[in-house]
């Protein structure tokens, strides 16, 4: 049920929506870094969430400006540890 819904909005994602979460958590993405992060995204969820995301971080880590990388891990862990239940 959770696997779907989280399909569905992935599939409706877009680079808006991206630019309007990192911008409310102070993350500062240049064109590069959003595409690469959008890319990732809708071609690595499933990864990033269900299975090991290591290789994943360390691939984002070379190529988005360290402030950003760390403030976007961070609201990965957080949101991976407080949802876990649900995936």
């Amino acid at each position: 049920m959770f696997s779907r819904i989280i399909e569905n909005y992935i599939n409706n994602l877009t680079k808006k929506d991206i630019i309007d979460f990192s911008n409310k958590e102070n993350i500062l993405l240049d064109n590069s870094e959003l595409d690469y992060i959008y890319n990732i995204i809708k071609t690595e969820y499933k990864t990033i969430l269900y299975d090991d995301s290591t290789n994943i971080f360390n691939n984002i880590k070379s190529r988005i400006n360290p402030t950003s990388y760390n403030k976007i891990k961070k609201l990965f862990d957080s949101y991976k540890e407080k949802y876990k239940k649900y995936l």
